[in-house]
């Protein structure tokens, strides 16, 4: 009988409570939602990476040599830790693609006799397998076969090791290897105008000269111990045939792009659902603690009844775990409809062949028990309280508070009784104030922080394609060339002006680690390719010594002044020292910048470039690129205007979905904090409006009083709530930041004035609901006599 007692006053005060109690809820869903969607989509995209890659046997470790015969692989098999070795015939190629205007670039790959690879095995999406004794029969990637319309049976012309051939698609396949598809020094995948091209071993061989021969080997190990050491023993055993330096999956172009996307994922699973909660926790504690305030008497006359502390307490703790169990039940399944929305996008981003979703118990079990923990953890303050009050204090109504405040010494006299009272309500229970204008604060925060990821990516796409690099075209050659060529690529038709540049694989040293880098080797006057940080502050290579980026200084403890080693992984490899004479903090890479002379005295190659950027004439661009698609020495063609669309592309695909479930979820915390203030501020202060209304106040007039201090925290939490966005979003932006793609640090006024503009929305949406509800007072209910 207790029991059912205290249960219909807790469906008493649900009901009375219902509409607070949803917009707690409702953000609670918003949590659990989030959490949940972003963590099944993490675990989801793991378990389909892991079972693509074991499944098709993505190799551990790669090396490109200039060749060796097909003898050497058993040396490699015999190596400790090795249980699978591929030798390839691999070679880039110029592509001629109907209805693409400039060049496009192809990686050649040999197939095997049996037509299935030892590791890195691919999977035929559409059409057929190449045959034996078929000539040019290749097989396509699917996002360059998508890209560009072709289909099993079109036929397009290359140009590799100074041969034109035809190459007739038979099939259109995937691999592990190529999961996102990296052009030869580019940033983001190009998937119209890099494509990989898979044939027969023999007609490779033909083509390239390697009969008998590899220029590419993949390996796969026993676990992950054996890389670094197999790593050592390949660059000893290839050295004599040219081997360029192996490297493992942290290294490989594409597992980077893909470990990317999916560790900012992981950033955004853990940082933003906890927001949520934390919000959660903060309104239960505002709800609970204004609600036990009103209901003191009652308090106090169920413990004079017999009730005990810890019954009473246990009763206001099943109101906020009832109303955080709603919030849980609808949004568990919200995220997995998320979740499988963002899994199915982000496995066709990706292009894998098999997607594992699934929502693992364990993570709704942590969803829901992170859920009532926080809610469980804001009630406890206002728990306490139930526990230790006495039942004659809670029987008697709280003593009244009319002791002045410093504010009333400096209020005008000409202010009006409306704005006094707002002003001495707020100063008078500071706490109170400080809690609700913190909650706003919160909500402003989030509005932010969901915004300022456009505001870095926008400064990325300034620092990079618009202030570090200005070339139109950047032309790769397959081989290094004297300094005294680079003319030639000037006088080319629609050329107004060509810079040469070198670029270096290398390795850089540093208190027993190691990491891969490209060294670029820039003229002093080049002002088509600069080195800029995100400041825009131009960096220019010193005529010896090299800038490195601030990434690779942070990680490995560098500063300015130090030696630095690296390793050459090309021609006569070897450990050379150099001094750091600057540091740039670059959104994209890392990489070391030298001189171009002081590079190719380095590499024994002085006077000799590997690359040239071209600025174009317009008018002209059509015959330079004809020209290019039969040029024998061309290894790769970049264009900046499509690598700064493929970024952009790229960066909008991955943010836009969950930056708008963030807005969303934010614009609904916004208005469940602003609601909640000013719906418990009414029922704390029903008597005093009332009484206000028969003293001769308007309805208008008691609005504004209430209202008004509403408005007073709201304009007092937007500076806070504008700091708070920016802390936040420091925080996100480093868990997202990775080796390849840093965040930087910005938001720009757009950022703020929208999340202004949400809030001021959500704001007046609440103060409508609020104010319909003082238009509703009844005065004689609410003058009775409370005790």
């Amino acid at each position: 009988m207790v029991i059912k007692a205290l249960d219909r006053k807790l469906l008493r005060d649900l009901r009375r409570l219902r509409t607070q109690a949803v917009a707690i809820a409702l953000v609670a869903a918003s949590g659990v939602a989030l959490f949940v969607a972003t963590a099944t989509t993490y675990r989801s995209l793991r378990l389909s990476q892991s079972r693509y890659y074991e499944g098709w046997r993505f190799a551990h470790v790669w090396v490109r040599l200039a060749r060796a015969p097909d003898r050497i692989l058993g040396d490699l098999a015999a190596l400790p830790g090795v249980t699978a070795v591929e030798g390839r015939v691999v070679s880039e190629a110029i592509l001629d693609v109907p209805g693409v205007e400039e060049p496009a670039t192809g990686l050649l790959v040999s197939i095997p006799p049996g037509a299935r690879h030892s590791l890195n095995d691919l999977y035929v999406r559409r059409g057929r397998h190449v045959e034996p004794g078929r000539p040019d029969e290749v097989l396509v990637s699917e996002a360059f076969a998508e890209k560009n319309g072709l289909q099993p049976g079109a036929t397009l012309f290359a140009t590799a090791a100074r041969r034109r051939v035809a190459l007739h698609i038979v099939g259109v396949a995937l691999s592990p290897e190529h999961v996102m598809q990296m052009p030869p020094g580019g940033v983001v995948p190009d998937d119209r105008r890099f494509g990989v091209f898979w044939m027969a071993r023999d007609q490779l061989e033909t083509l390239l000269d390697m009969r008998g021969a590899v220029n590419d080997v993949a390996l796969r190990v026993s676990s992950p111990a054996f890389e670094a050491p197999v790593i050592d023993a390949v660059d000893r055993i290839l050295e004599p045939y040219g081997g360029r330096g192996a490297y493992g999956r942290r290294s490989q172009p594409s597992h980077m792009m893909l470990e990317d996307h999916i560790v900012q994922l992981k950033g955004l699973a853990l940082i933003v659902p906890l927001i949520f909660l934390a919000v959660t926790a903060f309104l239960m504690n505002v709800v609970l603690s204004r609600l036990i305030g009103t209901q003191r008497a009652q308090v106090g006359m169920l413990k004079a009844f017999g009730y005990s502390h810890l019954r009473v307490t246990t009763h206001y703790l099943e109101m906020a775990l009832v109303i955080v169990m709603v919030g849980i039940v609808a949004g568990l399944p919200v995220g997995v409809w998320l979740g499988r929305i963002m899994a199915v996008f982000y496995a066709s981003f990706f292009r894998f062949p098999v997607l594992v979703f699934r929502l693992e118990p364990a993570v709704a079990t942590v969803g829901a028990a992170v859920t009532m923990l926080a809610a469980a953890s804001g009630a406890l303050g206002a728990l306490r309280r139930v526990a230790t009050l006495p039942p004659i204090v809670a029987m008697s109504p709280a003593a009244p508070v009319y002791r002045p405040t410093p504010l009333d010494r400096f209020l005008p006299r000409w202010l009006g009784p409306a704005a006094r009272m707002i002003g001495r309500n707020v100063t008078r229970w500071p706490a109170r104030a400080l809690l609700t204008t913190a909650g706003m604060a919160l909500a402003v925060a989030l509005l932010v922080l969901g915004e300022a990821s456009v505001d870095s990516i926008n400064r990325m796409i300034a620092v990079r394609f618009h202030t570090a690099q200005r070339e139109d075209v950047s032309v790769l050659l397959s081989h290094a060339r004297s300094l005294e060529m680079w003319r030639d690529f000037a006088a080319l038709p629609g050329v107004r002006r060509a810079e040469p540049y070198r670029s270096s694989p290398g390795r850089i040293h540093a208190y027993g680690r190691a990491q891969d880098v490209a060294i670029y080797g820039l003229a002093q006057s080049s002002v088509l390719r600069r080195v800029v940080d995100t400041r825009f502050m131009v960096i220019s290579p010193a005529a010896e010594g090299s800038v490195i980026s601030s990434w690779l200084a942070t990680r490995f403890g560098i500063r300015r002044g130090e030696p630095l080693a690296i390793e050459i992984r090309e021609g006569r490899r070897r450990v050379v020292t150099v001094r750091v004479v600057g540091m740039v903090d670059e959104p994209l890479g890392a990489s070391v910048y030298m001189d171009l002379q002081a590079l190719g005295r380095l590499l024994d190659q002085p006077q000799t470039f590997s690359a040239v950027n071209l600025l174009l004439d317009p008018a002209r661009q059509s015959e330079l690129y004809a020209t290019l698609k039969r040029a024998p020495e061309v290894l790769a063609v970049e264009l900046r205007r499509r690598a700064l669309a493929n970024f952009r592309a790229m960066s909008d695909d991955s943010l836009r979905f969950v930056r708008r479930v963030v807005v969303l979820f934010s614009a609904i915390i916004a208005f469940g904090v602003v609601y909640n203030a000013a719906r418990i501020a009414v029922a704390e202060r029903a008597y005093e409006l009332a009484t206000l209304r028969v003293l001769g106040f308007t309805r208008g007039e008691i609005s504004s009083v209430l209202l008004g201090e509403i408005g007073v925290l709201a304009v007092s939490a937007l500076p806070l709530g504008f700091g708070g966005g920016y802390a936040l979003f420091a925080v996100v932006a480093k868990a997202m930041s990775s080796e390849r793609f840093r965040m930087p640090l910005v938001i720009e006024p757009r950022t703020y004035a929208f999340a202004l503009i949400v809030f001021t929305a959500a704001a007046l949406a609440s103060a409508l609901l609020v104010r319909g509800r003082l238009d509703r007072l009844d005065l004689v209910e609410v003058l009775k006599a409370r005790e």
